[in-house]
């Protein structure tokens, strides 16, 4: 049995991949991936990918076809991926992505937005609210453990699943819009099952989740005192929306805090950006950049976000 957590594993092959030392990630995939049960169909994926990348083509079909004979589909975006480019022109990888398509297709249909809630055990007056959203092609479930000790501090804890799913257990905030409507209804959900203190509703999220928490709170599409986000994603386009939007509109009692891995080469520039634009617009926003760590959860990731919410509150 490993002793490694799974975000540690994560990191170590995330480390390896980016560093371009395929080899030595399919090694350790290949070596690890049976000590995480509840991570199969995930690491189902990168086994096919891994194998693909090493030259391992009928190994990288076998799994393939293994994944989908236990019910497994990828997500098809994910199979137009360049660590698949030698599979692709192979009839029999195509029959398989057509498969993932059709069950694709079942799941769109069947999908709903969900919520998990984690309370403090004791509740007296009424409860501050953070509502956290999960990153892009991840869920509700495995955000929670990441977030839950918040709800230690007196925090009433939100964790909303979006309904735009792509692949098993992967879901994405992609249409922002339906993201928004989705959140807006959750909070109305909660102020009636518990008593909300209005005044002390802070919004949280990871990369595409933490975009989508600055795009609700700059809207003011629900009213929140700020956000607290890790690594958040917004687009070009989306930045120079919320560009012209803070010309226009003053944002009073707002703020924000962003951290940001010193080794996240997408969502350190768009961190930055937005800390610029709002602290530029007179919205108190930090920035804290944590050394050594690229586009995943720092193992103190709760701690710090409490420490940031004593102090706010």
């Amino acid at each position: 049995m490993s002793e490694m957590t799974f975000g540690e594993f994560d990191r170590q092959v995330t480390a390896l991949y980016e560093a371009k030392e395929y080899q030595r990630a399919y090694e350790l995939v290949e070596r690890e991936y049976q000590n995480f049960p509840d991570y199969q169909p995930l690491l189902a994926y990168w086994r096919l990918c891994m194998n693909s990348v090493v030259g391992r083509k009928a190994e990288a079909l076998r799994i393939f076809q293994a994944a989908l004979d236990q019910g497994y589909w990828f997500a098809p975006k994910w199979l137009n991926d360049p660590d698949l480019a030698e599979l692709e022109p192979l009839p029999e990888f195509q029959a398989m992505v057509e498969i993932c398509h059709q069950r694709l297709a079942v799941a769109q249909a069947e999908s709903r937005p969900e919520l998990l809630v984690a309370t403090p055990k004791e509740q007296t007056g009424a409860l501050p609210l953070m509502i956290a959203l999960h990153g892009n092609n991840g869920n509700a479930a495995n955000a929670l453990p990441k977030w839950e000790r918040i709800a230690a501090q007196g925090w009433l804890l939100a964790i909303p699943q979006s309904s735009q799913i792509v692949g098993p257990d992967a879901y994405v905030w992609d249409e922002r819009e339906t993201g928004v409507k989705e959140v807006r209804e959750h909070l109305a959900q909660l102020s009636g099952d518990y008593n909300v203190d209005p005044e002390r509703v802070v919004l949280g999220g990871f990369s595409k989740g933490g975009g989508q928490a600055i795009w609700i709170a700059l809207h003011r599409s629900i009213k929140t005192c700020g956000f607290i986000v890790l690594g958040p994603y917004l687009t070009t386009e989306e930045l120079d929306a919320l560009s012209v939007l803070l010309e226009t509109q003053k944002l009073a009692d707002l703020r924000g805090y962003i951290l940001a891995g010193e080794e996240d080469n997408e969502c350190l520039p768009v961190s930055r950006k937005v800390a610029e634009l709002l602290n530029a617009h007179d919205i108190p926003c930090e920035l804290e950049l944590l050394p050594g760590l690229s586009h995943s959860y720092p193992e103190d990731f709760a701690e710090m976000v409490g420490k940031k919410l004593v102090e706010w509150h």
